[in-house]
């Protein structure tokens, strides 16, 4: 991936990264830190709530998007 899918710029390949579990999740948990899973959520990452966790990421410095790939394994 190197041209933004959004308005073809160039995009820097780095990571998302957290000291907890990555999830895409359909509404904000406000009553922990760690993502509420569902049967909606998405697991971005599989590394247990206890280690480094990260995703590949795409950034778009130009209109200010990140890409997410959380297809390859760690």
């Amino acid at each position: 991936m190197n041209e933004c899918p959004n308005c073809g710029s160039e995009m820097k390949k780095g990571y998302i990264q957290s000291g907890t579990r990555l999830a895409w999740v359909p509404k904000v948990s406000k009553l922990s830190i760690e993502p509420s899973l569902n049967k909606e959520s998405v697991l971005l990452s599989n590394q247990s709530r206890f280690s480094i966790n990260y995703v590949d990421a795409y950034l778009c410095e130009d209109c200010k998007k990140v890409l997410i790939d959380y297809s390859n394994e760690k």
